[in-house]
């Protein structure tokens, strides 16, 4: 009950402004009243058996003591006790109660550790999404590329396909734009370049400058050490610049940050900030406007030094100006590495500086 009240509270601070607008806070706030009165309730019963059971445990030490007392004196009487043991036997009971004592608050736990083990169990249990091969094959070597042949892409459970049929080939340090109405399936197959998701038909492979290897073959970690996503709604954490960047790369210097910050663009914006890269976004990056946000995942994804850089809307919560200016950057920022772009917007991105396009429909019956 104190976790669903967690939620409750969080859930009415992050909707306030929409809650106060609808009219509906009154309401929120009859809901969150409800839940705490449950907490209220299922406390009181909780100290109510631990009352119960101090109680318990303290008539029984105490009646022990007493018994030990009344048995101890009729030995001392008949001579078979003596004096000095008499004050052992009466004082035997205490001690007891002083090991077994903290039993009833330790039972008080019993149930909730229970229920956190089934918790942690059923996580542990569950099988992997995405399994790793037995023996994974070695991720092909130089500057890598993509090539999808009849790619089919379906979430498990699902009874149709998300994406598909894609076929794609993007050479090593080429450039390709995929773009799609919503729902056509970007989003899945940037998954499925990152295997977080494995083709439910046909092939995708990273191919290297001699051999190919079928990214369903390969460890999910080899295969994100070597692609990296650069989402369309980042996560930005509460914390400064220079720990958002680090998540990219934990032992990175602060020049190594700024050399990613240059590159994405940023680096004018930060410098001009009194405290620089240790300057906090706030949380999920409130300090920051929709292009700097985009621009500090874009560095991100620079500094994790991938050879394919998969970019899934960068260009989502952008106006006009702002997006055309950051897909004017967008070229030398990623230069050196294969780079797809997922977008809805291809009229922001020049076909002379990005020949390789495919268009993704809605998933056909196959």
């Amino acid at each position: 009950v104190r976790g669903e009240l967690g939620d409750e509270v969080v859930d009415l601070l992050a909707g306030a402004p929409e809650l106060l607008a609808t009219g509906a806070a009154a309401r929120a706030l009859g809901d969150l009243e409800r839940i705490d009165g449950r907490l209220a309730a299922a406390e009181r019963r909780a100290a109510a058996g631990a009352g119960v059971g101090s109680l318990v445990t303290g008539l029984a030490a105490g009646a022990s003591t007493w018994l030990a007392l009344v048995f101890g004196i009729v030995a001392v009487r008949d001579g078979s006790l003596g004096g000095v043991a008499l004050a052992v036997v009466a004082l035997a009971p205490i001690a007891v109660h002083e090991v077994i004592g903290p039993l009833t608050p330790a039972a008080r736990q019993i149930p909730g550790l229970a229920a956190a083990a089934r918790r942690v169990t059923d996580l542990l249990d569950r099988p992997d999404p995405v399994p790793d091969p037995s023996e994974p094959a070695a991720v092909p070597v130089g500057p890598l590329g993509l090539r999808a042949t009849g790619l089919r892409l379906r979430y498990p459970g699902a009874a149709a396909d998300a994406a598909g049929p894609i076929d794609l080939e993007i050479p090593a340090l080429g450039r390709a734009l995929v773009t799609g109405p919503s729902g056509s399936g970007k989003s899945t197959f940037a998954a499925a370049c990152l295997r977080f998701l494995d083709p439910a038909a046909g092939t995708l492979e990273l191919v290297g400058s001699a051999t190919a290897a079928a990214i369903e073959s390969l460890a999910g970690d080899d295969v994100r050490r070597e692609v990296g996503l650069c989402e369309q709604d980042p996560h930005v954490f509460d914390a400064s610049i220079a720990e958002n960047l680090r998540l990219a790369r934990p032992g990175a210097d602060d020049a190594t940050l700024l050399d990613a910050c240059a590159r994405a663009q940023l680096l004018p914006w930060i410098d001009s900030l009194p405290d620089g890269l240790a300057t906090a976004v706030g949380e999920h990056g409130a300090r920051l406007s929709g292009g700097q946000r985009q621009r500090l995942a874009l560095a991100r994804a620079l500094l994790a030094d991938v050879r394919i850089l998969v970019l899934d809307e960068p260009t989502e919560h952008l106006d006009e100006p702002t997006a055309r200016a950051f897909v004017a950057d967008l070229e030398a920022a990623t230069a050196g590495r294969t780079v797809i772009v997922l977008t809805h917007r291809p009229e922001l991105f020049a076909e002379e500086r990005w020949p390789r396009r495919a268009d993704l429909a809605p998933a056909t019956a196959g």
